[in-house]
């Protein structure tokens, strides 16, 4: 899991983000938005139950993205917001799978640093 201070906690940033850039890969919707180019990299996942019905799918889903941001948190720029939405798909696939694609996507846009 993240750090607190690397995710989003409150109602109100995840609503500034889900109004920021939309991009679409095949297991992810992802909302971006850039506040100050100085700040931490900041995550949120939001998993819905109407998607994920049950608790052990929801906790399995937030493990999987947390566990593939985890990963490619030190490469991402500074000031960069980011609201995973996870699709249903997610849930039959890998870790390692997760990881690639969000990888590919963010990589695609330009908010991972190729360090």
């Amino acid at each position: 899991m993240l750090p607190k201070g690397h995710r989003l906690n409150l109602r109100t940033g995840y609503r500034w983000v889900s109004s920021g850039k939309r991009i679409e890969s095949d297991l992810l919707k992802l909302r971006l938005k850039y506040q100050d180019r100085n700040l931490e990299p900041r995550i949120g996942i939001a998993v819905p139950s109407k998607v994920f019905r049950k608790a052990y799918q929801r906790n399995r889903v937030k493990r999987l993205v947390s566990g593939a941001f985890e990963k490619l948190y030190p490469r991402l720029t500074k000031g960069i917001y980011i609201l995973a939405l996870p699709k249903v798909r997610v849930f039959e696939v890998q870790s390692v799978e997760v990881e690639e694609d969000l990888k590919k996507v963010l990589s695609k846009e330009g908010v991972i640093n190729d360090n």
